[in-house]
């Protein structure tokens, strides 16, 4: 298939409309993170270079990218309607990755002698399963070399977990975006450079640096963490698992029999489904993701049932609130799981003792 030689639009103003709803959504779905941001030019051209885990990477520099940046992008997705019109007022260049061809690069030249910041995928594609990354091709180098446009290296981390090749969608993940300090290609390199492969590949190199040097450490970080929740199921522990349990004992001594039946009662599903929970992952002996999540909600969804049976019929602002509060607990059990497991015991505690404390002065 031919590549495409549509003309580069002009620098797309729909950026500066469409980045604050895309920094609140990776923000709410994958706690996104930008580090370094200030190494990008306020102005002037410059090439930034990025490793490739998912098809979302572009949009991810973006979020913490405050200047507009044209990307080279496969045209096959300027066919499907509404994204290729969207990509189109990106003013993103499709390239055939087969064969890229020599139109395409012409026009990320264009673009960065007229000044803007053009982004690139030196592996030329998404990387491939089991690789930290695909080998790099030399068209960021040359790009350099042609335009004198320093090249800021950026690294995405998080991408091979929130959207693997085998996914139709992506999932909620962490994503973490940094971008490095520029390098510059020297004005005789430039001079003696006649398409020399030894200067390519030392600037390729430089990049390859940049981007591994937080890749590595990053890549490591995700296997901890699968590790952790993945880990053989630990037994109960009693003084932590326990609290919702103990709390509803000390109710049924305390209450008399029909207010327990009004107040607590309503909550005893959320306990059996979480000696349930707690069963099952002790006999599966494999960990489970599912299965811990709700072994950490369901102390909570059983405190929220107590609630409900307290207030009685809940306003709708305060059904709202309370299914917020749930899905920020399940935010939290995504994206802060570390911290939560070391608060989890106070905060339960607290938040049982301050319902018991609500309840009585309920009652008459």
């Amino acid at each position: 298939m031919p590549v495409l030689t549509r003309e580069a639009a002009p620098a797309p103003r729909i950026h500066f409309l469409l980045r604050p709803l895309a920094r609140l959504l990776f923000t709410v779905y994958n706690d996104i993170r930008v580090h370094g941001a200030e190494h990008i030019p306020a102005g002037g051209p410059v090439i930034v270079a990025s490793n490739h885990p998912t098809y979302l990477d572009p949009a991810f520099l973006m979020v913490g990218i405050h200047r507009s940046v044209r990307f080279m992008a496969w045209e096959k997705p300027f066919r499907v309607p509404l994204l290729g019109r969207l990509m189109r007022a990106y003013g993103a260049v499709p390239v055939d990755m087969k064969k890229p061809g020599k139109a395409s690069f012409a026009a990320a030249v264009r673009i960065l002698r007229s000044g803007e910041a053009f982004g690139i995928f030196p592996e030329g594609g998404r990387t491939k399963a089991g690789q930290t990354m695909n080998p790099f091709k030399s068209g960021v180098a040359r790009l350099a070399l042609i335009t004198g446009a320093p090249i800021v290296p950026a690294t995405i981390t998080g991408g091979r977990d929130v959207w693997p090749k085998h996914q139709f969608l992506p999932s909620p993940g962490p994503i973490r975006v940094t971008f490095h300090e520029p390098i510059r290609v020297a004005p005789t390199d430039r001079a003696e450079w006649r398409r020399d492969r030894e200067r390519e590949s030392a600037v390729v190199r430089r990049v390859l640096d940049s981007i591994n040097s937080t890749l590595g450490p990053a890549l490591r970080a995700e296997q901890r963490m699968k590790k952790l929740w993945h880990a053989e199921p630990k037994p109960p522990i009693l003084w932590v698992e326990g609290i919702p349990f103990y709390v509803f004992a000390f109710s049924g001594w305390w209450l008399p029999v029909e207010a327990w039946l009004r107040y607590v009662a309503p909550a005893i599903p959320a306990l059996v489904l979480l000696v349930g929970v707690l069963v099952v992952e002790q006999l599966s002996g494999t960990g489970n993701r599912t299965i811990k999540a709700a072994r950490h909600l369901g102390p909570w969804i059983a405190l929220l049932l107590l609630g409900w049976s307290a207030r009685g019929v809940l306003a709708p602002w305060e059904l709202a609130v309370t299914l917020a509060g749930l899905v920020l607990l399940a935010w939290v059990q995504v994206f802060r799981f570390s911290s939560y497991r070391r608060l989890r015991a106070g905060a339960l505690l607290l938040a049982y003792l301050g319902w018991l404390v609500r309840l009585k002065a309920a009652l008459p």
